[in-house]
């Protein structure tokens, strides 16, 4: 069975906590993760795994706790397991990836002068859609930061993941049965994440039920009566999703 296992919950200030991510495994066994921050050796550590264990990656947008693990990942699979990881993303996210984000540390090496297909496949998603052993993602924009293109997703019409964004009006009128794991910020007034106030405010509780808060800092366990009170509960490291 295809499954989402969490890998990790905390914010970019978290110190507790590994960055917010997760790992599809697919139907055959591939797995591929959903972000990968700079704690993506120790959150695939902690499940008893390693970057070789990695088929792919999707990156949901471009900041440096969803992306800065990419240059480990990229070295070690190209020079140490001999193997171009699958990378995920939409056109401007991959080229601006490499462009803005990567090449300032991985454009040379003793190779010589390198492009992205070097250290990775790059896989364009068009359509927002695409299919890895057997899962469907589907993706959906989301207000996070102005100028920055972000997405969450939908797996297998089956679970949702929001990654980060604010509240979601479409969101609030969803009456599926399907769980969601919701960006939560702990900080009131974050212009570009969903607080734990606004989450109360603006979804039904019919939706708040449905959702596992994630995303978060170090103080969690101050808030931790009130998101298991209100919400389906606090999204936990190595929780699983079966899809």
């Amino acid at each position: 069975m295809s499954r989402l296992t969490v890998l990790g919950t905390g914010d970019s200030t978290a110190l507790d906590y590994w960055n917010s991510g997760y790992l599809i495994t697919g139907l055959s066994g591939q797995r591929l993760a959903i972000d990968a921050g700079f704690t993506i050796k120790y959150a695939l550590r902690e499940r008893g795994m390693c970057l070789a264990a990695l088929d792919a990656v999707f990156i949901t947008h471009l900041h440096g706790d969803h992306v800065h693990g990419l240059e480990r990942i990229g070295y070690e699979s190209r020079y140490g397991y001999g193997k171009r990881v699958k990378l995920h993303g939409t056109a401007e996210i991959l080229h601006k990836l490499w462009h803005e984000c990567l090449f300032g540390t991985m454009g040379y090496s003793s190779s010589g002068q390198n492009s992205l297909s070097d250290f990775f496949e790059p896989v364009v998603v068009e359509d927002q859609a695409f299919r890895f052993d057997g899962v469907n993602f589907r993706l959906f924009p989301t207000p996070h930061t102005a100028g920055k293109d972000s997405f969450g997703l939908v797996l297998n019409d089956k679970l949702i993941v929001t990654a980060d964004t604010r509240c979601m009006p479409w969101l609030a009128e969803d009456r599926s049965s399907r769980p969601i794991i919701h960006d939560c910020s702990l900080y009131r007034g974050n212009p570009a994440h969903a607080t734990l106030w606004e989450l109360k405010e603006q979804y039904p509780e019919t939706v708040r039920r449905r959702l596992w808060a994630v995303h978060y800092g170090d103080d969690i366990e101050q808030y931790r009566a009130e998101i298991e009170r209100d919400f389906a509960g606090v999204a936990f490291q190595g929780q699983e999703f079966a899809l």
